[in-house]
């Protein structure tokens, strides 16, 4: 199940997210391009059929149930940083249980020493933050059509807290999906720019006003920082297809829609399959297309994709996908669009679903 922890020969990984088909794998969380490790574990190299575990934390000194599996202890001992943030150089997180006065020993993994082997030590209490980066800068959006965009968090000091992100000061004909909320535990979110085909084109400080406002909570105290937006934004042409991101109903598309038009709606609820649509309107690509669903919420995945994965052929319109919540997904409500991979990544508007607890069931009696 996601958000396990697989243990492989003194490494410790999470799992982030199943196989969507049948060519596909579990993947790990990552930090730096890396799989993240945790429990201060480092990463390292691993043979084919080398065996593995899934595994639950235990606290030093616990004595767990004995079912016959084997148990691994963790010592406070590290190489390379487990958020592969320090390079070779190596992190460890203690709390110490009691006040009094501890040993660190510094070691070189490989056995060697010398009188030239020099190491220095930092020792500081945690400060736990967070830093934004935008991924998106001076964008073009085609008339009718929206750009995604991603916001990325680098959590320092074991911060894992939720993160919100406000935009606002779009130019007038443009909305963008907000707030935009890297979940506990993520590192990015996404969100797209939507321009309406008759927006007017930006000019001026009408096109550099937007501006974002992120905020956190960090040891009980809200936490507010204030970055620039968009850069310049541009209208384009209309684009060569126009995309929609439909709940499970008939309809047709429009050559795009207003801002004052509410988001479209889907409610699932955890371990439920629910279906939805992928719809295209041509307007000079005739090819197929396929497409990827981003900013689902974490444990939501569209499922059953198939080899090919999610694909519309050349000489179709539609294509139904069918949505999938782990059981453990909490309640929450996002914003979370499509965008195709053939005609300059065009999105769809954002589409709001919303992750809702089933309604208990009851007989009836007489």
């Amino acid at each position: 199940e996601l958000n396990q922890y697989l243990y492989l020969q003194g490494e410790v990984v999470k799992l982030f997210r199943a196989p969507q088909g049948p060519d596909s794998g579990f993947l790990f969380y990552a930090s730096n391009g890396k799989r993240r490790c945790y429990f201060d574990t480092s990463g390292t190299t691993h043979a084919l059929e080398e065996p593995c575990y899934i595994v639950e934390p235990h606290s030093p000194g616990a004595k767990p149930a004995a079912n016959g599996l084997p148990e691994f202890t963790l010592f406070y001992t590290n190489d390379d940083d487990g958020e592969r943030k320090l390079g070779s150089d190596s992190k460890l997180y203690f709390e110490p249980p009691a006040d009094g006065r501890y040993l660190v020993r510094v070691t070189d993994s490989r056995g060697y020493s010398g009188e030239r082997y020099i190491y220095q030590l930092t020792a500081r209490k945690a400060q736990p933050d967070f830093r934004i980066e935008f991924g998106s800068s001076n964008p073009t959006i085609a008339a009718g059509s929206g750009r995604s965009f991603t916001i990325s968090a680098e959590r320092i000091d074991d911060y894992e807290g939720e993160i919100k992100v406000e935009i606002s000061g779009l130019p007038r004909g443009f909305f963008v999906s907000t707030p935009i909320v890297i979940q506990a535990g993520q590192t990015s979110a996404a969100g797209v720019i939507y321009c309406s085909v008759d927006a007017p084109s930006p000019e001026g400080t009408n096109a550099t006003s937007s501006k974002a406002v992120v905020s956190a909570v960090i040891d009980g105290k809200t936490i507010t920082h204030e970055l620039k937006g968009f850069g310049t934004i541009k209208k384009g042409e209309q684009p060569k297809l126009f995309v929609r991101f439909e709940p499970d109903s008939t309809g047709t598309i429009a050559n795009g829609q207003t801002a004052a038009d509410q988001p479209l709606e889907i409610t699932i609820a955890p371990g439920q399959i629910v279906p939805a649509w992928l719809r295209v309107k041509r307007n000079g690509h005739d090819d197929l297309v396929t497409f990827t669903v981003e900013n689902l919420p974490h444990g939501v995945i569209v499922d059953n994709i198939g080899l090919n994965g999610v694909l519309i052929p050349k000489d179709q319109n539609e294509r139904q996908i069918f949505l999938k919540a782990a059981r453990w997904v909490p309640e929450t409500d996002r914003l979370c669009y499509a965008v195709e991979n053939q005609a300059g990544n065009q999105t769809s508007r954002p589409l709001m679903l919303h992750v809702r607890q089933a309604a208990p069931q009851t007989a009836a009696v007489r």
